[in-house]
């Protein structure tokens, strides 16, 4: 059975689900996972319940320490060394940078997941032409770039990184709701009192849940019976808690921050609307998870969301705009039948396109592609998977 070493810096969020998903999963296709990734990262002990190896290096996601991350790179290569592997995949840019210059060495072929490409939002122009230049650098070493969404294949061609049919596209999945979780019980009982409209997300600029608080009350003020909520874990946490005490939430019983607890269930159930006001994406797993649990979603157009948000399942607004996502939060939660409606849709739409199952085989064909382009095939049938 082919081994392949799934690397991540991210320690939670979508890039850490995306691995832990391929690494428990991965077995069923025929291939032996396991993972290398920073030192505590919320998918380990997951990823120990399944039986998958852990190699915890010194990663992290900033770029402030150039001796960690020659120290991380030294054990990334001493550890590719000691394999055999026989094939990598680096899942985000600063671990695409580092795997991609280790394997490089090795000759062992390269996938590479950027989950958004680096040079992708609100950046400004050094760090959009750099992370460019290091990327059309490091192309050629990458058998194959996996692109989680159109949008994401068309920035890459864009930038140059699509020579010797290297992008290919594999949407994001997740699995099916499980209905047999209990609903937080402080979500529950807010929604006692009405409907409730709340983001799961980990607190990070790129997150932009400033906006769902500047919007908090517009939504309150028109909608009596509302609830918002924040929840999530992140560097974060303090400075939006400021911010709602400026825009007088602190002591609002219809407004609340409250942490996050696997499994994602828990809070999705309690949830009238998913609301997601990203800066930039890729295509976020959180918005295949409130597909999956029929929650409606408003959430900003950006990357690949309007991908999987259409107007059946949700709303889209434009990015930055607090007013526009208000309007859009107060249409929905003024409209039970049209909730209804877009649940409904939105769990079909999960079924269709979206699933844990099709993500897993399809990351799995672009392997064999991999390794055929180095001889190493084990001439399976590849499906067409999007791309050029």
């Amino acid at each position: 059975m082919p081994r392949v070493l799934l690397a991540l810096e991210p320690p939670d969020g979508g890039v850490a689900e995306n691995v832990a998903q391929l690494a428990v999963h991965l077995g069923a296709h025929g291939w032996e996972a396991e993972v290398a990734g920073p030192p505590e990262a919320t998918i380990y002990p997951r990823l120990a319940a399944g039986g998958v190896p852990v190699h915890r290096l010194p990663l992290c996601r900033d770029y402030g320490d150039v001796r960690r991350e020659a120290t991380a790179l030294r054990r990334l290569l001493r550890l590719l060394r000691s394999g055999p592997y026989d094939l990598v995949h680096c899942h985000s840019a600063k671990v695409g940078v580092l795997g991609r210059l280790a394997a490089g060495t090795t000759g062992v072929p390269i996938v590479y997941s950027p989950h958004a490409l680096p040079f992708v939002g609100p950046f400004g122009l050094g760090r959009r032409v750099g992370a460019r230049a290091v990327e059309r650098a490091l192309a050629p070493l990458t058998a194959r770039i996996l692109c989680v969404s159109e949008d994401e294949r068309r920035e890459a061609n864009a930038a140059g990184l699509g020579g010797r049919g290297r992008l290919r596209v594999v949407h994001n999945g997740c699995a099916g709701c499980d209905d047999s979780i209990s609903s937080d019980p402080r979500l529950a009982a807010l929604r006692e009192a009405g409907p409730v409209a709340g983001a799961v997300a980990v607190l990070r600029p790129q997150k932009r849940l400033d906006l769902l608080v500047d919007a908090a009350p517009e939504v309150l003020r028109r909608v009596p019976a509302a609830r918002v909520a924040i929840i999530g874990n992140g560097p974060l946490a303090a400075p939006l808690r400021e911010r709602a005490e400026r825009r007088g939430l602190a002591r609002e019983p219809r407004f609340h921050f409250l942490p996050f607890a696997p499994p994602v269930e828990r809070y999705l159930s309690a949830l009238d609307v998913f609301v997601l006001p990203s800066d930039w994406e890729g295509l976020s797993i959180a918005v295949l998870e409130a597909l999956a649990c029929g929650v409606p979603q408003v959430a900003t157009d950006v990357g690949g969301t309007g991908e999987a948000v259409t107007g059946d399942t949700g709303v889209l607004v434009p990015p930055g705009d607090a007013g526009a996502l208000a309007e859009a939060l107060v249409g929905l939660l003024q409209d039970e039948e049209q909730r209804q409606r877009m649940a409904e849709a939105s769990v079909r739409r999960h079924r269709a396109s979206f699933t844990l199952e099709r993500m897993v085989a399809m990351t799995a064909a672009v392997y064999e592609e991999a390794l055929d382009g180095h001889g190493l095939s084990r001439r399976v049938a590849i499906p067409y998977l999007g791309g050029r």
